[in-house]
């Protein structure tokens, strides 16, 4: 058996099994992903599943209202419980949505605030390397001076 370099294999098993199936399909893309949906009603998914499939159908502008449109079409067939325990799932994975977009928008924030906290050490320390510069420049200056005046003084 091959082994797998990824470090998510499983994720990228379903990836491939996802991609073969649309692949595969006569469907367009959002009645796929209606159909999807349905399928993971009609299994009891767990919320991940939903999570991944919300966020492909989100991408294909399908809205809310499709969504319960087709939980309302399939309740006869799955049963009330089963749509009940998938619209919890939904909203569990919409708040777990929401927690990645939340954190992915810190995370971008802290990178652009370390960004910026970088750039203000490289002025800090340009500054210091200007104002040593400086000093030096001063000393030598004085240095220059002193050298100066003695050399009148012996002449004188």
């Amino acid at each position: 058996m091959a082994e797998s370099t990824s470090e998510t294999p499983v994720l990228d098993l379903l990836a491939d099994m996802t991609a073969n199936s649309v692949a595969a399909s006569s469907l367009d893309p959002e009645t796929l992903m209606l159909v999807r949906i349905a399928a993971l009603v009609a299994v009891d998914a767990p919320s991940f599943s939903y999570v991944l499939n919300l966020e492909v159908a989100s991408e294909l502008d399908i809205d809310p209202e499709r969504i319960r449109g087709v939980l309302a079409a399939i309740a006869p067939i799955v049963g009330t419980p089963r749509v009940a325990s998938a619209t919890g799932k939904i909203v569990e994975a919409l708040a777990v949505e929401m927690e990645i977009a939340e954190l992915e928008e810190l995370s971008e924030e802290v990178a652009e605030q370390e960004v910026y906290d970088q750039v203000d050490d490289d002025e800090v320390e340009d500054d210091e390397v200007e104002d040593d510069e400086a000093e030096d420049d001063e000393a030598e200056d004085e240095e220059v001076e002193g050298e100066v005046e003695d050399g009148e003084m012996d002449r004188g």
